[in-house]
């Protein structure tokens, strides 16, 4: 696994994506951006976007067009809110090997009924 500078440094790099990848069967409807798939490789972390896809279907969080995730690794926790701090969603997760100490992802709706998870750099 890459060092948390070295993935920090490389995060900085995505910006403006134009590719989309649907990254499980699971959730079809789901696409992440070039830089969500290099922070899901680089850091183990392919279990944030299934938790981000497990929620999709709630309906507080169907309603929404725009969500900000973050999982806090000191707090072992993915909260998700509707981009104006009003909290949507909780999940305790622990993950002891995840690299960084915080994430911040966002969610917005896309074409054809579509949500897009993707780096705030990538917005």
């Amino acid at each position: 696994m890459k060092s948390p500078s070295e993935i920090l440094h490389n995060l900085a790099r995505f910006s403006g994506s134009t590719q989309f990848t649907r990254f499980s069967p699971l959730f079809p409807k789901l696409l992440a951006t070039e830089g969500v798939i290099y922070l899901a490789e680089a850091c183990q972390s392919y279990w944030l976007l299934d938790v981000v896809g497990s929620i999709m279907p709630l309906p507080n969080i169907k309603k929404e067009a725009f969500l900000t995730v973050v999982y806090n690794k000191e707090k072992g926790k993915v909260t998700v809110n509707d981009g104006n701090g009003n909290i949507l969603y909780e999940q305790i997760v622990s993950s002891p090997t995840f690299p960084l100490n915080e994430i911040k992802l966002f969610v917005c709706d896309g074409e054809g009924g579509t949500r897009i998870v993707l780096l705030p750099s990538e917005y």
